[in-house]
């Protein structure tokens, strides 16, 4: 005697498999799941808007100060000792800063960018994610 297994076909069970993902969905839908997700995400996309706001403010203040300056070393000292560098906008949020000589400094390329100076004492001091064109 033979015995045989029954199988249930290949398109049943991913049938079942697309029926359970589309209650899940349907569950998440009726109990408010969605709208809590979908309310901490706008929360995160705000926050991220408000931050690049503050960087772009602490920028446009920054440069209004250094275009005061005509010597560019004291400029870069600026803009280090600066609230754009100093909260971490100058690693994330991209702005560039035109020196009196017309040299540029690109800000916001990330961590591993960082433009040394010397404030003149036989220190240096560094501007994280910046770099000199």
């Amino acid at each position: 005697m033979v015995k045989r297994t029954q199988s249930l076909p290949l398109n049943t069970i991913i049938l079942a498999i697309i029926a359970i993902i589309v209650l899940v969905f349907l569950i998440l839908i009726f109990t408010g799941g969605i709208g809590k997700f979908v309310t901490q995400t706008n929360q995160v996309s705000g926050a991220n808007q408000t931050a690049s706001a503050q960087c772009s403010e602490y920028a446009s203040q920054i440069q209004t100060q250094m275009g005061t300056a005509t010597d560019p070393n004291a400029q870069l000292q600026m803009l280090a000792s600066s609230q754009y560098v100093t909260s971490g906008c100058s690693t994330t949020y991209q702005y560039s800063f035109t020196l009196y000589n017309g040299s540029e400094v690109v800000c916001g390329l990330g961590s591993s960018y960082s433009l040394q100076i010397s404030n003149g004492n036989g220190n240096s001091i560094s501007i994280p994610g910046c770099e000199l064109k």
